[in-house]
């Protein structure tokens, strides 16, 4: 049994967007700890989830005791087109780009700066991980990981510091890389977010390659939607909300009827501007307070 951990964020904002529908078929491409899924399912939704994360397995297979109308998929949501889906098109499509409580406390994954683990940070699965990164990239493509993914200013001079480190000792865990961190010298951008957030944000995304995944399911998800049909994803940094933002406007529906694209599909963008959690569910789950939720009606 899995001591399940995770709190489901926004979940109130997006079912406000199907308030009152019943029977709907909702694709939940990042299940996670189960918590949107379970909000669908207790509405009477039948719901296909995804996932790669061994332990969403175990929390769906509990989930399948108390509820009949649930699939799950044991894979990554970029790969939704080589699923052999019951169900071929969706009502409301939900993309929750966290990851779970329960990884970010799995000592095994080592994605919490606070945790001192072996330097991994893959929650997929794949072959690349924060200690292959820090440990075998060269200067220029540590620096490039620095400054595109992390947003650190002083890109080149962390990722000296790091080859200088190297050169004299391995560098193996979360801790002694927090250290190495501190002696830097390094700028960070803000005293409102530990130190270290940027650096472990940048090897995370890298590891688990977080952007091209993104861009691979927008370009294909528009398949999946049936017409006026919902799609909602939620970010959590802005190099991802910049992608979705662009997404919904790069396809969006114009006052003339058509569309950006000059295709016979688009959105009709339902959130102007994202939205945020609420200082109520602040107080009751901090990791909400990054969390931008996009939404868009399909138009076909």
């Amino acid at each position: 049994m899995i001591n399940n951990q995770h709190i489901p964020i926004m979940e109130n904002e997006i079912l406000s967007f199907i308030d009152g529908k019943r029977n709907l078929s909702i694709l939940d491409c990042t299940f996670g700890g189960g918590g949107h899924s379970k909000r669908f399912l207790e509405n009477g939704h039948f719901v296909t989830a995804i996932d790669k994360d061994d332990s969403s397995l175990i929390i769906a297979n509990e989930l399948k005791k108390n509820y009949s109308n649930i699939i799950f998929y044991k894979s990554n949501f970029k790969n939704l087109d080589s699923l052999d889906l019951t169900i071929k098109k969706f009502n409301f499509i939900l993309l929750d780009l966290g990851y779970s409580s329960n990884q970010l406390e799995d000592s095994k994954i080592g994605l919490s700066f606070k945790i001192d683990s072996n330097l991994n940070m893959n929650y997929l699965g794949g072959d690349l991980n924060a200690h292959r990164i820090i440990n075998y990239y060269d200067k220029e493509e540590l620096q490039r990981i620095f400054n595109v993914y992390g947003e650190i200013n002083q890109a080149e001079k962390l990722a000296n510091f790091i080859v200088n480190q190297r050169s004299q000792k391995q560098i193996n865990t979360n801790f002694e890389f927090v250290e190495l961190l501190r002696k830097s010298g390094v700028n960070f951008r803000s005293k409102k977010i530990h130190f270290a957030t940027q650096a472990f944000q940048a090897l995370r995304i890298e590891s688990n390659s977080e952007l091209e995944n993104l861009m691979t399911f927008l370009r294909k998800v528009h398949d999946y939607l049936e017409i006026n049909a919902y799609l909602a994803i939620i970010s959590f940094h802005s190099l991802e909300d910049r992608i979705v933002k662009n997404y919904f406007r790069d396809n969006k529906i114009k006052k003339n009827k058509n569309f950006q694209n000059n295709k016979n599909w688009g959105y009709e963008i339902l959130t102007k501007k994202p939205l945020i959690a609420t200082k109520l569910e602040l107080l009751k789950n901090s990791r909400a307070r990054s969390a931008k939720l996009r939404v868009g009606r399909f138009i076909n």
